[in-house]
């Protein structure tokens, strides 16, 4: 990204400690936390069986409600810390297998058509805009004909909407944020249909479903 500086790992490491603490008490970025989680994985359908891949981890807790409702989930992150913290909370026959990953979105490390569906909260924004496209088609590689992708995330319709949240907001930073109608249009390249429910002035639950032509 041309300006925008991601923070190092060590800082995520560090926000790790009471990253679950500080989203609770966030009504700006992390507004409506806990029902984006559930909209993520009503939206990914997640049922008993299910293999589902979670792409920004975290520690956990959009994991620990797929499996909940009887999925295995593999949860890639590139913060060591975030990942402890995780592991705290994950106890081994939970079926969460936690990883670490350099970039998660863009090299998942599994094979074609491997999960039933790919899952994300609060990560994607994270990736750079020149490489969004890639990491959609990342998470389009794994999934199994017929799967989901789900993802909550700080998304804005246009560019021109990200900039007047921007200048409303003093509490938003400005980061690579994705915008609607980018991905729709690279979505619909790979012959899947984009439908978006928006939570709050910045937050939005997006998911994809059709059978992907990579």
């Amino acid at each position: 990204m041309s300006d925008h500086v991601d923070p190092p790992e060590c800082s995520f490491d560090k926000w790790a400690e009471n990253y679950d603490s500080s989203i609770a008490s966030d009504d700006g970025c992390f507004d409506r936390y806990e029902e984006v989680l559930v909209a993520v994985v009503e939206a990914a359908r997640v049922q008993p069986g299910m293999r589902v891949l979670d792409i920004g981890v975290g520690t956990a807790n959009l994991a620990l409600r797929c499996v909940a409702r009887g999925a295995h989930v593999v949860g890639l992150d590139p913060s060591a810390g975030m990942l402890a913290k995780a592991r705290e909370k994950v106890d081994r026959d939970t079926g969460i297998e936690l990883i670490q990953s350099a970039q998660p979105f863009l090299s998942t490390g599994y094979p074609d058509d491997i999960f039933d569906a790919v899952v994300s909260t609060y990560a994607f924004h994270h990736v750079e805009h020149e490489t969004k496209p890639d990491a959609v088609r990342e998470m389009a590689r794994v999934l199994k004909p017929g799967g989901v992708i789900a993802i909550g995330d700080l998304i804005f319709e246009h560019a021109q909407a990200e900039q007047e949240a921007l200048q409303k907001y003093d509490w938003l930073d400005k980061e690579p944020f994705s915008r609607l109608d980018e991905l729709r249009a690279e979505f619909s390249r790979l012959g899947m249909t984009l439908d978006c429910h928006q939570y709050t002035p910045v937050s939005w639950v997006i998911h994809a479903t059709g059978v992907r032509q990579l």
